[in-house]
């Protein structure tokens, strides 16, 4: 609805702002402003501030920003229409009347919203039914508890044409159920059928929890394996994010949010306790999903599975993110293990083991510079010019400025950092990206002897290099968590042949000392020690860095632990 701006602007000037934020947020009088904690992210020194002379706010801190009607929408979730009525019975004024055309439009929106709520009740009480079990058992086998089940509103679409009738049965019309993708007209063109049969329900919701559309998850046989609700009125795929209003509490208090791929990894991981995740509808991550986190978080994790599709759709979102990157707002990406997506990690591992990754999380451009990186062979000067004109000829595609200004300077430092190695047959091109010089070494025992490897396996994953050996090193203590009574030929086979170049002449050294168990366990020992003391001293530097900037206390207090923990390593070969 469009009200009148004169109507607007009275309703602004009769209700200070400080008034209504000070219900809410404790203000303390500076000046001509006011100051306190903002209501929209997690912090311990003030840096939000209330206008009542221009009538905004704004926080330094995440960017928050806007009047008195923004302020309501944002903080309570409130509809648009809904803030203005509230802040006119406050204010004492009466409402505009609407247009019969604004009548009619906010009449039908309403009904639509009806309509899928009585869809998304339908569905939930087939789930807690006897009709559901199959269903329910499904979501056991999962993981699924029956609260997070009600907390995100599962249920169960059963065959036949129950959901039509029951719309029908409410007076909902077929031609309103048709345009919001319940129903689909039969091929005959004689009657309708329900859209989704057979299938786990996942609501879909806006901010403001309303149901939208919906996912349904395949039970038996048939593909699509999920089937969304088409484009309609009210559900645009692309620009949505599931679990968004279970997730938005935690992600603007908190400034942290975090994708991932699919609906039963975000229910799983708000489980565990991770109630910051949220996922694309789908494999696409949109610029749209994009713009929509920046405008809760600066920095998204994006976390997909640890397999290849996982790997593809991660580079797709640099390529998605890239053009658009702005200052302060950013992208970054954890990496899990080979074959495990974020679902596994909390049921097969734990919950500690997943926040390790997310700890680790890398920042856009080492994720950049991975991805011009993958699958080139830079064996001749040649190659590494074009890799130096693919990097520049991306960077290029960086709309803002100055962001587009530090990248250069950024991959222009990775360039430089390229330097001829030799392999056992030939001279090999390989990025030295500041990884810990052990590495390769440590590898090479761990693959030579993978037996011994498998003992020291959980507690290395801890200690993941973050930079270029990070895909070998996660493959490698991956194979050796996984697959039981593995040998050195079954993991050599297992490692592509750029990883095989790469350690080939470090894992020939290790087998041409033949060594007994008992030293390679000692050899492994001292390596892992010193690749752990390389790692947190890298951590604590970049902490320190980091502190220097932003002079956070809590991550003061993770700079000691880590040298708590770095102090321990120096003395534990004394």
């Amino acid at each position: 609805m469009a009200f009148p701006p004169q109507f607007l602007d009275e309703l602004r000037e009769k209700i200070p702002l400080s008034e209504l934020i000070g219900r809410k947020v404790k203000l303390t009088h500076k000046g001509r402003e006011y100051t306190g904690l903002c209501p929209f992210h997690k912090e311990k020194t003030p840096s939000f501030t209330v206008n009542d002379d221009k009538g905004f706010y704004h926080c330094f801190g995440c960017g928050a920003h806007g009047d008195i009607v923004r302020f309501l929408t944002e903080s309570e979730k409130m509809p648009f229409i809904e803030a203005v009525e509230y802040l006119a019975n406050m204010a004492g004024m009466k409402m505009p009347e609407l247009s019969h055309q604004q009548s009619q439009i906010q009449k039908q929106q309403s009904n639509l919203l009806k309509i899928m709520e009585t869809a998304c009740q339908f569905f939930q009480s087939h789930l807690f039914s006897s009709i559901g079990t199959e269903a329910k058992n499904y979501l056991v086998r999962r993981g699924m508890s029956s609260d997070m089940a009600k907390r995100f509103r599962l249920g169960y679409a059963p065959t036949g044409q129950g959901l039509f009738a029951h719309l029908s049965e409410k007076g909902f019309n077929a031609k309103d159920c048709l345009s919001l993708g319940l129903i689909a007209k039969n091929r005959d063109g004689n009657g309708y059928h329900d859209y989704f049969y057979d299938r786990v329900m996942f609501p879909v919701m806006n901010k403001r929890g309303h149901v939208i559309g919906f996912s349904g998850r395949m039970l038996h046989q048939g593909e699509p394996k999920y089937l969304n609700s088409p484009e309609t009125d009210l559900f645009h795929k692309g620009e949505l994010l599931y679990g968004l209003p279970q997730a938005l509490e935690t992600v603007r208090k908190q400034n942290e949010a975090l994708v991932v791929e699919g609906n039963m990894d975000v229910i799983s991981l708000h489980g565990a306790g991770f109630t910051q995740a949220m996922a694309p509808l789908g494999t696409a991550f949109t610029e749209d999903q994009i713009k929509l986190l920046w405008t809760m978080c600066d920095e998204p994790v994006i976390c997909f599975d640890g397999d290849g599709a996982g790997q593809k759709a991660m580079m797709r979102a640099v390529k998605r993110a890239l053009p658009i990157l702005r200052p302060g707002k950013s992208l970054r990406f954890a990496y899990l293990p080979n074959g495990f997506d974020p679902d596994d990690m909390i049921r097969k591992k734990s919950p500690a083991a997943f926040e390790e990754e997310l700890k680790s999380a890398r920042p856009f451009v080492e994720a950049l510079w991975q991805m011009l990186l993958e699958g080139r062979t830079l064996n001749t000067p040649e190659r590494k010019a074009k890799l130096e004109q693919d990097t520049k000829d991306t960077v290029a595609l960086i709309q803002d400025a100055s962001v587009r200004t530090y990248y250069q300077q950024e991959m222009a430092k990775k360039i430089r950092s390229l330097t001829f190695k030799k392999s056992k047959n030939k001279q090999t091109l390989t990025a030295n990206l500041t990884s810990p010089t052990q590495s390769p070494q440590l590898l090479a025992y761990l693959i030579a002897y993978p037996e011994q490897g498998a003992l020291f396996a959980e507690d290395l994953m801890r200690y993941m290099p973050t930079q270029d050996t990070l895909n070998t090193f996660a493959d490698v203590i991956a194979y050796l968590t996984d697959t039981p009574d593995l040998t050195y030929e079954t993991l050599w086979e297992k490692l592509s042949e750029d990883q095989q170049n790469f350690l080939q002449n470090a894992v020939d050294n290790v087998h041409s000392k033949q060594l007994d168990a008992e030293t390679v366990l000692g050899q492994l020992q001292t390596l892992i020690n010193m690749h752990k003391r390389t790692i947190l001293a890298q951590e604590i530097a970049d902490k320190n860095k980091l502190y220097l900037e932003t002079e956070n206390p809590a991550i003061k207090e993770e700079i000691n632990t880590l040298n708590q923990e770095l102090h321990a390593l120096m003395h534990a070969d004394e």
